[in-house]
């Protein structure tokens, strides 16, 4: 029972991940630092939705890593 509301919460997951992306496929880029001297640097264009989900999974698995390695 413990195996199938797993993989339901996974789908879930899944699917409101997908939605997000489908609902805001507008192309952002992320710039990383200010101009200095006309150089920046910054991420190729990509949907705002998918760069939110990103940067969500990111931070999950850093304060995972950093948790464990605190600990």
């Amino acid at each position: 029972m413990r195996f199938v509301i797993f993989f339901l919460f996974v789908f879930l997951i899944a699917g409101l991940f997908g939605t997000l992306i489908f609902l805001n496929l507008q192309p952002v880029e992320l710039v990383l630092t200010p101009v200095i001297g006309g150089i920046y640097y910054h991420l190729p264009t990509m949907p705002l939705g998918l760069l939110v989900v990103l940067s969500l999974v990111i931070g999950f698995l850093l304060g995972y890593i950093f948790n464990w390695i605190l600990k």
